[in-house]
């Protein structure tokens, strides 16, 4: 009987084979490195823009759904430090946070971090409180103190679940970058593993209700006047009425007549309250109390219907001359300042 005996490859064959894996692994290695390469810029690209989009996303939010126009606050809970929002937030404002991300298009798993098993997290970080003064016409005027919020949206290559980096203990933040803060808000960079930072401010919101809130003033101060004008021409020429309206909407002595302009901040009346639905200027002179009574902010706009800052007349005593003021901290949305004068911004007359 004839075995037959099993061939194996010879070593010259194996040789080749190895030459030839290794030529062809070389040709392939830069297509390899390039789809690598293409799929981190992919990732990249991807979170700089939902980045972005949440960034639009906050300021809308506050824009639309809170009073003052300032950014929420970062949510730390769940295993997050300093992100953006906890999406088990039943309240008004965590509600309407959540609604306005939802807008975003972007999944609710991509949010506070990339979505992936590992979920490297992302980064909110807000200095809030920050102010700049403003004139009420931007180019003149009184100056308005805004108070506004600046923050930084990033996300790291650090996992949730890492206690070394979420947060990291030098920081009190995700990653490897600095605290952000007042003092280096205007240099601050992502810095080391960290990704792309997009940096958003509510300063814009602020000039924006200021400029409301100038639009409002000058159409309360010329609006009063206006109604000043129409009696005086209807009235005869000798009359010497104040006919600026008092608290009840009559052109009488209003209920606060005789006040000291030196202690009073130039009035001899009342400073009185146009958003109290008990005074009735606005009404008298058409306008509405809910929208011409307040700033944006919803502060207080208060009138004066015998101003007379250097008191250099009697009272009601021709010619006459009204003011409006309002805080000068109009972020704050708080009534003008009863004791120190030069806390409020005022248009007189």
């Amino acid at each position: 009987m004839v075995v037959a005996r099993q061939r194996g490859f010879t070593l010259v064959e194996l040789l080749i084979a190895v030459m030839t894996i290794g030529i062809i692994s070389m040709a392939m290695a830069p297509m390899f490195s390039s789809a690598v390469t293409a799929k981190k810029a992919a990732y990249a690209d991807k979170h700089r823009l939902n980045n972005s989009l949440i960034g639009v996303a906050l300021l809308n939010y506050a824009a639309k759904s809170t009073q003052f126009g300032r950014l929420p606050s970062p949510y730390t809970g769940s295993g997050y430090t300093k992100t953006i929002y906890n999406p088990a937030d039943g309240s008004g404002a965590g509600v309407a946070i959540t609604q306005t991300l939802t807008q975003t298009g972007i999944s609710p798993v991509e949010i506070n971090d990339d979505g992936t098993a590992s979920q490297a997290v992302r980064v909110y970080q807000l200095v809030a409180g920050l102010t700049q003064s403003v004139p009420l016409y931007f180019q003149s005027g009184p100056l308005a103190t805004l108070t506004y919020d600046f923050a930084a949206i990033y996300l790291t290559i650090c996992p949730k679940a890492t206690a070394a980096c979420n947060p990291t203990v030098a920081t009190g933040v995700p990653g490897t970058s600095a605290a952000l803060s007042g003092v280096n808000y205007t240099t601050w960079a992502p810095a080391g593993t960290d990704g792309t930072a997009f940096f958003i401010s509510s300063l814009t919101i602020q000039k924006e209700m200021l400029t409301l809130t100038a639009t409002r003033l000058d159409k309360v101060r010329d609006t009063l006047l206006s109604f000043l004008r129409t009696q005086q021409v209807t009235a005869p020429g000798s009359d010497t009425t104040n006919w600026y309206p008092n608290q009840a909407g009559a052109s009488a002595a209003g209920s606060m007549t005789g006040s000291n302009p030196a202690t009073n901040q130039g009035c001899r009346d009342g400073w009185y309250d146009l958003s109290n639905g008990a005074v009735s200027v606005l009404p008298t002179v058409g306008l509405s109390a809910t929208e011409y009574g307040v700033t944006a902010w919803g502060g207080p706009i208060q009138y004066c219907r015998d101003y007379d800052p250097t008191a250099s007349k009697v009272a009601n005593a021709a010619p006459h001359y009204g003011a409006i003021r309002i805080l000068a901290s109009v972020s704050s949305g708080s009534s003008p300042d009863g004791v120190v004068v030069g806390n409020n911004l005022v248009l007189s007359f």
